[in-house]
């Protein structure tokens, strides 16, 4: 209902009466700050007083121009703007003279009865004028029609050659329907396909939608338009109902729906030609440069023997062709591969272009995305007892996003503990095979005779053929621990020989050489660092508690960093030292107390060098110095695909690394899911999984359309980050399994909601019958209010000229 509002004035020579009032209030503020101009006072109080009088002045000015102005002009005669501007002229003349008469009354008693005599003489306008309020009810809104039209697949099948789609004869028919019932219908338009869920901006949208509706469910069609308010319901489909809602539900819908049947009951649906690629298997993450396999499912009807290009693509790039000879019946796979030459998320695409004989192209399309990582590095962490340096380290390539750790840590003789990813190994490798797969070996405390020499053997091997070898300073290792008599002796990048003391034990920061100066693996840490000249860091580093002593570097090793404070036979103190050997690389490290740069440094929220020294000496060892060490907070979302079946459990995954760039199994990670048609967004936990870092949660879709999930981690209440990934639920293939048009199931639609059936070619009929059940227009009512006229009204006027009488009398006021 829409009301027009009005205010006029009923008082006899009203506005006469108002230019009165208007004009000799402002005469009297005009008159009063003549008055108190600069004649006045003395000579230094005049331009004060001057300044003070000017606005009452100006106003006063301005309220009898204006007067005159209405007085002379009749179409500035407006109400409102007269019963506003004449009280605030009064107001404004109160204002002043209660000021200058009442001076030592005090602000809040002046306030008093200032308002008392504002409401008083607004009273006494509203006599004088008489306002009168007065609204005019006009007709209700013409009622909403809703307008839908089923864009499911099976709308866009030709019954007949060069016949219009049942989609294209549906939105002719409506057009024409549209224009029957101009002015007797407030019309909103609809088209279904589990995507568009809110009405078309205009009619001339349904031609720019294509009939690619995975379902059809008549119910869910028919509310669109009842949510949007709509009357009555006109549907025009197939009548094809495969959707998860029943008919039977409508019986308790108020909305008449009128169903107009469109397409031939005739129609087989294995003679109509259609594609469709029903899935893409393949790995969810993948490594740089290296060769991915990905197999797609496709079904095709009524093509026998046609051969198509079946293609994959990034972006509009295509990657790969391959030709298949279409049969009818099981699903064929399509192999293709490729090799990613760049690190990100990818959304590939497999497409087959469209047929001259296919009536749909909705399935010659689907989406598969994919993680293109660096490689995963395996590393095996090897100790004989537990010490201070082992769980920080275990605990930091563990949590590496690129490093596959496999630790065992002696807790007993023979006895280990195994932690890491699934390898199979209960104890120290003992065949080529189990030392094979690991691309960097790192030996703790260990003594020579922890391996036997047949093990020793084998590891010389693996190293020698590509692997990376690292040991870690101890007691009990190096020379100390006899290796220097073991099968493995030349592949140190030290020498061996024994030196007295074996331990250096007092507390330094290394230094930096030449060489380690520019070395990958000390790359962004080395303001840590001595620098080569002796320079002290420019970041504060807790010191090392001493090292092994070696009695120096093998010929053809580097040595990276030293102890700026001792010296072995004359040169500084090697702690760091590398070489080649054979296709692989090795190094030594002297120290063991590298937790304290860790521990020390985040106990205090300070940035730290130790996940990259690891990081980037794991990485050198393994020959990928280019690999990015991890970079801090991120989420990155490991959906699997872009497109589900309705029966299908979408697996929600995602990556999360920490502030320092680690993988973190101590976060929580939440999914926010915005399902198709508005529906209300739904919160999922997600929970850790393997590897380390990785976050999983389940979930059922509720139905097809398009999901939009966003990813968010948080970690002791700071956020981590987030990441957003999209992904289709597209409803069952049987929609295009049967094509000939349902009449029987429009016909009980109309007949549950007291609508009515007919078919496309009796639309002119059914335009008569919609106009002749439309309601007639309600009459004009005409309502009006006196402002003045109420026993209200006369009490309060009553009230406020008292009030100020008696406050007057009682402060002693004239």
């Amino acid at each position: 209902m829409l009301d027009t509002i009005s205010l006029d004035f009923l008082g006899r020579n009203a506005f006469l009466w108002w230019t009165v009032v208007v004009a000799a209030t402002g005469a009297a503020l005009v008159i009063h700050s003549l008055r108190k101009g600069p004649g006045e006072g003395t000579a230094a109080a005049t331009p004060r007083r001057w300044t003070a009088a000017r606005w009452p002045l100006f106003v006063g000015s301005a309220a009898v121009l204006w007067a005159a102005a209405v007085l002379i002009l009749p179409p500035l005669r407006w109400p409102l703007a007269a019963i506003v501007g004449s009280a605030v002229v009064m107001a404004i003349a109160f204002g002043v003279f209660y000021r200058s008469a009442f001076l030592s009354l005090g602000p809040r008693r002046s306030a008093v009865l200032l308002a008392l005599r504002c409401l008083g003489a607004g009273f006494l306008l509203l006599l004088l004028f008489k306002p009168v309020v007065g609204w005019v009810r006009t007709p209700r809104h013409l009622e909403t029609l809703g307008m839908v039209i089923d864009a499911s697949g099976s709308m866009s099948v030709n019954d007949q050659p060069n016949e219009p789609s049942r989609y294209l004869q549906s939105v002719m028919a409506a057009q024409a329907l549209r224009q029957d019932l101009q002015g007797a219908f407030r019309m909103e338009y609809f088209a279904y396909d589990g995507r568009h869920a809110a009405p078309l901006a205009a009619a001339k949208d349904w031609t720019a939608i294509a009939p690619r509706g995975r379902r059809t469910d008549l119910p869910a069609a028919i509310k669109l338009a009842v949510n949007a308010g709509a009357r009555d319901v006109v549907l025009f489909s197939d009548g094809i109902q495969n959707g998860p809602s029943k008919i039977s539900t409508l019986s308790h819908s108020r909305v008449p729906v009128y169903t107009v049947l469109v397409g031939s009951t005739a129609t087989v649906a294995t003679t109509i030609p259609e594609i469709d690629i029903v899935n893409i298997d393949g790995p969810q993450t993948a490594p740089v440069d290296t060769r991915v396999t990905l197999r797609a499912s496709v079904k095709s009807y009524a093509l026998n023997d046609r051969t198509v290009d079946v293609y994959l693509q990034y972006g509009k790039k295509r990657l790969q062709t391959r030709h298949l000879v279409l049969h009818s019946g099981p699903a064929q796979i399509v192999t293709f591969h490729f090799t990613p030459k760049k690190i990100g998320r990818m959304e590939l695409t497999v497409r087959i272009p469209s047929q001259p004989a296919e009536r749909t192209t909705a399935g010659n399309r689907q989406g598969f995305p994919i993680l293109i990582t660096n490689p995963r590095i395996r590393v095996l962490y090897l100790e004989a007892r537990v010490r201070p340096e082992t769980g920080p380290l275990e605990e930091d390539l563990a949590t590496d996003p690129n490093v596959r750790l496999v630790s065992l840590i002696q807790v007993a003789p023979s006895r280990f503990l195994v932690r890491g990813v699934k390898s199979g190994l209960t104890a120290v490798p003992t065949t080529a095979g189990q030392w094979k797969p690991f691309k960097v070996i790192i030996l703790g405390d260990i003594r020579a005779s922890f391996l036997s020499p047949i093990q020793q053997q084998q590891l010389r091997h693996a190293v020698r053929q590509g692997a990376g070898f690292l040991m870690i300073g101890g007691e009990d290792n190096f020379a100390a621990g006899d290796w220097g008599q073991s099968d493995m002796a030349d592949v140190f990048p030290v020498s061996l020989q024994p030196v007295d003391p074996a331990q250096l034990n007092e507390p330094f920061v290394p230094r930096l050489t030449a060489y380690g100066q520019t070395s990958p693996i000390l790359r962004g840490i080395t303001p840590w660092f001595f620098a080569p000249g002796g320079a002290a860091p420019s970041r504060r580093l807790p010191h090392l508690l001493g090292c092994v002593a070696f009695a120096g570097a093998q010929p053809a090793a580097t040595v990276l960093l030293d102890d700026p404070k001792a010296k072995v036979h004359g040169a500084p103190a090697i702690v760091l030292a590398v070489a080649h050997y054979g296709k692989g690389r090795t190094a030594a490290f002297a120290a063991d107390t590298t937790y304290r740069w860790n521990l020390g440094l985040e106990s205090m929220g300070l940035a730290s060098p130790y996940h990259r020294f690891w990081g980037q000496l794991v990485r050198w060892l393994a020959g990928q110095s280019k690999m990015k060490t991890p970079g801090g907070a991120g989420v990155t979302a490991l959906l699997r695909r872009l497109r589900y079946k309705s029966s299908q459990t979408v697996h929600l995954r995602a990556s999360v690394t920490d502030a320092q760039g680690q993988s973190t199994a101590y976060a929580q990670v939440t999914a926010v899911i915005n399902g198709p048609g508005g529906s209300r967004p739904r919160r999922i936990r997600l929970h850790t999984s393997q590897p380390v870092g990785t976050y999983l949660a389940r979930y059922r879709p509720e139905g097809a359309g398009h999901y939009h999930v966003i990813f968010t981690a948080y970690q002791h209440g700071r956020k981590l980050g987030d990441a957003t990934s999209d992904f289709y639920v597209i409803a069952p293939f049987e929609e295009m399994a049967k094509l000939a048009a349902e009449p029987a199931e429009l016909q009980k639609i109309a007949g549950l909601t007291g609508g009515g059936f007919g078919k496309i070619s009796d639309i002119g009929a059914l335009a008569r019958r919609i106009r002749a059940a439309a309601p007639a227009p309600e009459r004009v009512e005409r309502s009006s209010l006196a402002l003045y006229d109420n026993k209200w009204f006369f009490i309060l006027f009553v009230a406020a000229l008292t009030g100020e009488w008696f406050l007057r009398r009682k402060w002693r006021l004239r």
